[in-house]
C-alpha cells in the first residue's frame, strides 16, 4: 500500500504567504466583495488627510492643493473603488465627522 500521505520537505512546498515583491498591492483589485462603501463630500472636506492615512488599501487619491495662505499641500481627490474594501475605518476616523456638526464621508450600502 502506497503511502499518499507522504510529507513534504520545507524546500518542497510552494510559497505561500510570502510577500515576493515589494509593492504590488496596486496590481490586485480588493474593492469587489464589500457591502458596504464611503461617499466622499467634497465640500466638506478639511483634507486633514486622515482618511488616507487610516485606509488600509490606499484607496483615496490625493492632488496637489494650497492652503489658505498659499502653502501647498496635498489634498483628498477621490476614492478608487477598484481598492477599497468597504472597512468603513475613514467614515469612523473622519474628523469632520468626529465634531458632528457636518458629514464629509458618508458609509453607505452597496446596491446589489
Amino acid at each position: 500500500m502506497k503511502d499518499y500521505k507522504k510529507l513534504l520537505d520545507w524546500q518542497d512546498l510552494a510559497i505561500g504567504g510570502v510577500i515576493t515583491e515589494a509593492g504590488n498591492a496596486n496590481n490586485y483589485e480588493t474593492g469587489t466583495w464589500r457591502t458596504s462603501r464611503p461617499v466622499w463630500k467634497e465640500e466638506q472636506c478639511i483634507h486633514c488627510l486622515t482618511c488616507w492615512i487610516f485606509c488600509p488599501e490606499d484607496a483615496y487619491t490625493l492632488k496637489d492643493g494650497a492652503t489658505a495662505g498659499g502653502k501647498p499641500r496635498k489634498e483628498i481627490a477621490g476614492i478608487n473603488y477598484y481598492h477599497c474594501k468597504g472597512c468603513g475605518l475613514c467614515v469612523r476616523e473622519c474628523l469632520v465627522n468626529k465634531k458632528g456638526k457636518e458629514i464629509a464621508l458618508e458609509y453607505i450600502q452597496e446596491e446589489t
